[in-house]
């Protein structure tokens, strides 16, 4: 008999699982909107369009390439907005009403070692160590669950986004022990009886998973869980980062002015760079982030960075960043992020069964000019 092999058909959910396999969501932070924003996972992907920005314009593109899929680094809000209407919603509306899926990789890009050395090395820099401190906020959630509906529950916590630690699915600690309650009049107990003392041979089971995702988990511990009142248990926890940390900390090989620095970051980053700091300003360690970067200014300075490069610092950090020697180049925000957008687009083409004509990057959008 002859066996032949299928073809794997793309779907927005395979879409939506090579970004996270390259961007895993335990990266993002907390607040950040990530992952399958808009779209059925299992409808086919025909095409995907790679862009900065989820705009109505970004939507129109996607539609005149025949792509059905839109991959964005920005999300299109961080509040959920109340309505689902064009004047509220505006891209995101129109996404939805022309059956584009809209997938975000944001912070868990940005802090992706490929996501981190992206701007650096469109500088011309190499190497480096990891700007952001190494403590990654989480939650522990414990549980403790009979025997025999571990493997149920623990099952519906992993797929709720519990249990990854960096590139490691899975991840959970148990110890057994005996549980002991007694059931009140009018309660249904799984096992035991109203009235009745009842010991049961249990597991305690551990898993992490991020602030956000904690009622998520919660709620799939409820489901999963046989017993009519499950004790679960949700503390702060935190966990070292490893690589995937936000920015670079580089050497230049000659040391520079800050005036010479800055001009040359400007043209290879094809953008008018605003300074603070003074010209002749020596610069040989330099501190690179994309975006905002207004809470890493103390990173750059435990570094020993002379200067930091970022999308843009906020007034009062960039002047105390100044008077404590750390010089500011703000490149603005889109500029700096253009370089993700790549990274974001190899990620995509890791899909099955996608081909790689089929992912696009789009050209970038007219950021700010100056008269």
């Amino acid at each position: 008999m002859n066996h032949t092999s299928l073809p794997v058909v793309p779907t927005v959910g395979s879409v939506v699982s090579a970004v996270a396999d390259a961007f895993p969501p335990e990266w993002a932070e907390s607040w950040d909107r990530i992952g399958l924003l808009a779209g059925d996972p299992e409808s086919r992907c025909e095409r995907v369009l790679v862009t900065l920005d989820l705009t109505r314009s970004a939507v129109s593109r996607a539609l005149a390439l025949g792509a059905n899929v839109i991959a964005t680094h920005h999300p299109p809000f961080l509040d959920p907005p109340q309505r689902l209407t064009p004047s509220v919603a505006g891209p995101l509306f129109d996404a939805l009403t022309a059956g584009v899926a809209v997938v975000v990789a944001h912070t868990n890009l940005d802090r992706a070692p490929s996501g981190a050395t992206a701007l650096p090395a469109l500088l011309g820099l190499e190497g480096g160590a990891p700007l952001e401190q190494t403590a990654l906020p989480m939650s522990s959630v414990m549980v403790y669950v009979p025997h025999d509906a571990l493997a149920k529950v623990k099952s519906a916590m992993m797929a709720a986004g519990a249990g990854r630690i960096g590139r490691y699915d899975g991840c959970s600690f148990s110890v057994e022990g005996t549980g002991s309650f007694t059931p009140r009049d009018g309660s249904r107990p799984a096992i035991g009886s109203p009235g009745s003392p009842t010991s049961v041979n249990e597991t305690r089971l551990e898993v992490v998973c991020p602030r956000s995702l904690a009622p998520s988990v919660i709620a799939a511990v409820r489901d999963a869980h046989p017993y009519e009142e499950p004790l679960v248990v949700v503390t702060d926890a935190v966990i070292a980062r490893g690589d995937a940390r936000m920015g670079r900390v580089c050497d230049l090989d000659q040391a520079m002015t800050l005036s010479e620095f800055a001009a040359l970051a400007g043209r290879l980053a094809c953008c008018a760079a605003r300074v603070r700091g003074t010209h002749d300003h020596r610069v040989q360690r330099v501190a690179v982030v994309t975006g905002s970067a207004g809470s890493l200014v103390d990173s750059a300075l435990s570094a020993g960075a002379e200067a930091l490069v970022a999308g843009e610092v906020r007034y009062h950090d960039a002047a105390s960043a100044v008077e404590a020697g750390l010089a500011i180049i703000e490149l603005g925000h889109d500029a700096s992020e253009r370089p993700l957008v790549p990274v974001l687009a190899e990620a995509v083409r890791t899909t099955p069964g996608l081909d790689s004509a089929n992912v696009i990057v789009d050209r970038p959008a007219p950021g700010y000019w100056t008269p």
